[in-house]
């Protein structure tokens, strides 16, 4: 009997210990969205902090909001599922030791549905390739902006892009694989928070085209404004790409004649201008010199209209002409959507002070390696007092093998050169 009474003695400490605080009471819900919604209270007074639990009904594992402030009377539950039904609860903490605490309050419930935030509909895709698509969806008026997730069908990993901001109402999917059928789904948000977001769209499907690359074959052209021997001249260095080629990773260009003015030039020096013209934009850069080491050899930099650098490339004097290199950055997938370039240089290469053929070799390597090789062929003319008529005849000539037939520039041959003033000329394209 005295046993039963010690006992009995002990659980009305306990009881009494964690009953010094009432639970907080009239809880009641606000504010219901999809994913989240407001819990109250009615103020406490001794109180030193709170702690709310809440679950979806019908489950075993709670949800905690630890520490809210005394003076709370509210507190917003987020992450939440949609379309569930959930159960909260609160209790009052007296002390700071988290020993002194009430019991939990009656418990209240809400269901996260509203009719604030409607999904959006009329999702279709199009533009779709082997690597990216467009997803597309109707505008609704009232959204703040949309997020579209994707994955493959039939697997569970989203990817996400966004935020896309209204009156926008279509997305790039980009990184895609070949042949491979996706899904997408878009949603809305109705303010510049979270808390006001629609369900998921109804899923739209695509299947991505089986890729086919072309064959590596950049259009090369390199030339020359002024044909007088010993004097400076703009060079223009022009390439192109069809789309689905490899990309190009690295690109020499050399001469057997000719040099850069490279002495004369100064750190921030405008050398000359480019254009880059991609399927979405066109790119125009200021040339401008960057490192220079020695008189032989720079470095050129490419800025854009903000003032930033988008690429470089390397000039230099060799012993026997001039050489250009560049390396362009790897963009991940290997192959271009096509482009054409143009890189003007102004004054900077100053031409042979021999008369004839002046070779420019061109070697390119892809990011899968195939290898590309082009000669272009100026003629630079040292008459100084030829006529401008009979100047421009020089330059314009035809080609033909020893044996007299019409033939192209080829190299490690001999070859005659036949201009439209009767002269002939015979020209070793032997490389040196």
């Amino acid at each position: 009997m005295k046993k039963i009474l010690f006992t009995l003695f002990f659980a009305t400490l306990y009881f009494n210990s964690i009953g010094q605080c009432d639970p907080p009471i009239n809880v009641f819900n606000s504010n219901i969205n999809f994913y989240n919604a407001d819990v109250n209270w009615n103020y406490q007074v001794n109180i030193n902090k709170y702690k709310i639990r809440y679950k979806i009904v019908g489950t075993t594992s709670w949800s905690y909001k630890n520490n809210i402030d005394s003076n709370a009377v509210t507190k917003n539950l987020n992450n939440l599922t949609p379309l569930n039904f959930y159960l909260w609860q609160i209790r009052s903490y007296c002390d700071t030791t988290n020993t002194n605490y009430s019991q939990w309050s009656i418990a209240d419930t809400f269901y996260t549905s509203t009719i604030n935030c409607p999904s959006i509909t009329g999702q279709f895709t199009n533009n779709i390739n082997y690597n990216n698509a467009t997803s597309n969806w109707t505008i609704n008026a009232n959204a703040n902006r949309y997020k579209i997730r994707y994955k493959i069908f039939g697997t569970t990993s989203w990817s996400f892009s966004g935020p896309i901001y209204h009156p926008i109402n279509n997305e790039t999917i980009p990184l895609l694989q070949q042949n491979t059928t996706y899904e997408w789904e878009v949603m809305a948000y109705y303010d510049s928070t979270t808390q006001s977001a629609s369900l998921w769209s109804m899923p739209d499907t695509f299947s991505t085209s089986l890729f086919i690359s072309s064959m590596f074959d950049p259009i090369i052209s390199n030339s020359i404004d002024n044909p007088i021997c010993n004097s400076p001249t703009n060079l223009t260095l022009f390439a192109s790409q069809s789309m689905n080629e490899p990309d190009i990773e690295t690109t020499t260009i050399t001469s057997d004649g000719g040099y850069f003015d490279i002495q004369t030039l100064s750190m921030g020096d405008s050398v000359g201008y480019a254009t880059m013209a991609l399927t979405t934009q066109t790119i125009s850069t200021i040339l401008k010199v960057g490192i220079i080491a020695g008189q032989n050899y720079a470095l050129i930099n490419s800025y854009d209209s903000t003032g930033s650098i988008i690429g470089f490339f390397s000039v230099e004097n060799l012993s026997t002409g001039i050489k250009i290199s560049s390396t362009s950055p790897n963009d991940g997938n290997n192959y271009t959507t096509g482009f054409t370039s143009e890189i003007h240089l102004t004054n900077l290469f100053v031409n042979p002070n021999i008369d004839g053929p002046l070779n420019f070799y061109t070697e390119i390597e892809s990011e899968l390696n195939d290898q590309f090789n082009d000669t272009a062929t100026v003629m630079v003319n040292c008459i100084s007092n030829v006529s401008e008529n009979n100047s421009t005849q020089e330059l314009n000539f035809e080609i033909y093998d020893l044996l007299g037939r019409k033939t192209k520039f080829k190299e490690n041959s001999i070859l005659l050169y036949k201009y439209m003033n009767g002269k002939v000329k015979k020209i070793n394209t032997q490389k040196k």
